[in-house]
């Protein structure tokens, strides 16, 4: 590699490469639900010939899923250079610069050629410092392309048909495990796996492989939170470790403050870190878990939650929308729906119903769209559906984890959804996931205008929008659900409610789960189960 293949090397092209996959990969994804759906004829078709569909179906939705998880490990790829590309390029762009001022011209194999300017001749000093900084330029652009090449041979090998994100064979250490499922798998299937464990092969899991388990939908939430609880340590010396080392790049760099603005690799990992910090903060709470921690995208991604999740009787899942980040807004949404828990516990206790326990999870699993800069970036657009396109099997997958941890007890559970978030729980119902009911709260849409998609019973499904709401007026992701036929629309007003306590209204995009107001409590009706007997509309 020379300075004009560093310099020609393109991290926006690979930013784009990315999201094209990423639209690729989702709608395979889609391709494969169509499938699984039209092979499903409700008993309709039985005999060998229905058992022989099925299985061609089951192949076929398989190999769809191997090429999609290719797609999703190219893009992590990709994710994983560009922002180091990024300082290559700027601090190249900066020996350029000054060697500029000092008149020297710098060739593609790193030789200084001396021009004449008012600079004058450049001292032998400043000249050996420029090379050796072009030669480490050089070097490090040349591991980068050998670990991106290392990676990406991982992904198209012949014997890797691993889900995206598992490069380590555990069963090559320890063959009585077994391989592990990858993210993504069949929650049912995860269970059956867990469950055909050892306790001496599950202690070896969560001590050396946290980051295989923590994400399992189907694996508890106890054993979960063992395994994210510890991977928060691994995560934050990892992250502490880029960060010091790109600090004392910038710091010791020859160009000083022409990098100041460049680097866009230590912001996102300090980003990271401050996610780290809001988690162990919300963990220092009563009666908190941590359901899923990833750190791979561009910002961080986790699910909080209050309640005993392996034991509740009612379990809410709140989804936010736009805009939000683990290190900017989870102790506030934790407190928000830690206080819906309790108002739908509270409402147990209303209709004699006590013995009957509640849950919540907050679920910020997803790289959120963001407003401002993220227009610019189609799967960080919140005007675009791609990023929901890409959170909904997530979403699906988790929710249908909560039923295949407890096949002996499921849980009632509903999925909540704020402005964007409805948009991702409305596709990962779509999708498959299962829920009792749903609530949709400020939506701008939900990618259907038939209710029947989302695969619920009549009755379960739910809509509130405040007074003022202009995002949820504008309907860009498939109408205006105010319209949409067979959702029940729930009061967001001020007013008593059944028992004649005061509630205050919800007005505007942003108050909805404000406590003691009138669409909280309408929200905790509606996860406790008491929507129909207490008569809420």
């Amino acid at each position: 590699m020379n300075l004009r293949d560093l310099a020609g090397w393109d991290p926006d092209a690979l930013e784009s490469l990315g999201t094209h996959l990423g639209e690729r990969a989702g709608e395979l994804d889609r391709i494969a639900g169509d499938i699984g759906r039209a092979i499903t004829s409700g008993g309709a078709w039985t005999g060998d010939a229905a058992d022989a569909a099925v299985i061609s179906s089951q192949l076929l939705i398989d190999a769809v899923g191997v090429q999609a998880d290719s797609y999703r490990r190219v893009i992590a790829c990709a994710a994983w250079v560009v922002p180091q590309l990024r300082v290559l390029h700027a601090e190249l762009a900066a020996a350029y610069a000054w060697a500029d001022e000092r008149g020297l011209v710098i060739g593609t194999d790193g030789a200084l050629t001396e021009v004449s300017g008012p600079a004058g001749v450049a001292p032998d000093a400043d000249r050996n410092a420029l090379r050796a900084k072009l030669d480490a330029l050089l070097r490090r652009a040349e591991d980068l392309a050998d670990e991106a090449a290392s990676m990406l041979s991982r992904v198209f090998s012949d014997e890797d048909s691993a889900p995206a994100t598992e490069f380590v064979d555990i069963s090559t250490r320890f063959p009585e495990i077994g391989p592990v499922p990858g993210p993504g798998t069949d929650p049912e299937q995860v269970a059956a796996w867990w469950n055909g464990l050892t306790p001496s092969e599950r202690a070896v899991l969560l001590t050396e492989y946290p980051e295989r388990i923590g994400g399992l939908d189907g694996v508890s939430a106890e054993v979960r939170d063992l395994a994210n609880r510890a991977l928060l340590g691994i995560e934050r010396e990892r992250l502490t470790g880029v960060a010091l080392k790109l600090q004392d790049e910038l710091a010791g760099n020859l160009f000083g403050g022409l990098l100041s603005n460049a680097d866009a690799g230590l912001e996102q990992t300090l980003n990271k870190l401050d996610a780290l910090d809001a988690i162990d903060r919300a963990l220092t709470l009563d009666d908190r878990s941590l359901l899923a921690l990833d750190l791979s995208g561009r910002e961080a991604m986790a699910a909080v939650a209050v309640g005993d999740i392996d034991t509740a009787d009612h379990i809410a899942v709140f989804t936010p929308g736009a805009g939000s980040t683990v290190q900017g807004n989870l102790h506030g949404y934790d407190q928000q729906v830690s206080d819906l828990r309790d108002e739908a516990q509270r409402e147990l206790g209303r209709v004699d119903r006590e013995s009957e326990s509640v849950a919540a999870v907050t679920w910020m699993n997803y790289q959120a769209p963001h407003f401002g800069w993220g227009l610019a970036f189609t799967e960080r657009s919140p005007v675009s559906d791609l990023s929901a396109t890409l959170a909904a099997p997530r979403l699906a997958t988790f929710l249908d984890g909560l039923d295949a941890s407890r096949p002996d007890s499921p849980p009632n559970v509903t999925a909540i959804g704020h402005s964007y978030g409805a948009l991702v729980t409305s596709l990962a119902l779509q999708h498959g996931g299962e829920a009792d009911r749903a609530v949709f709260v400020g939506a701008a849409g939900l990618g259907t205008s038939d209710v029947d998609t989302l695969g619920m019973v009549p009755g379960s499904m739910y809509l509130i929008e405040a007074d003022e709401d202009l995002i949820a007026d504008t309907g860009i992701f498939g109408g205006d659900p105010s319209r949409i036929p067979g959702l029940t629309r729930l009061s967001s007003d001020a007013g008593e409610d059944p028992s004649g306590d005061p509630r205050t209204a919800s007005v505007g995009h942003s108050s909805y789960l404000t406590p003691g107001s009138m669409s909280t409590y309408n929200i905790a009706v509606v996860v406790a189960g008491t929507a129909d007997e207490r008569g809420v509309r």
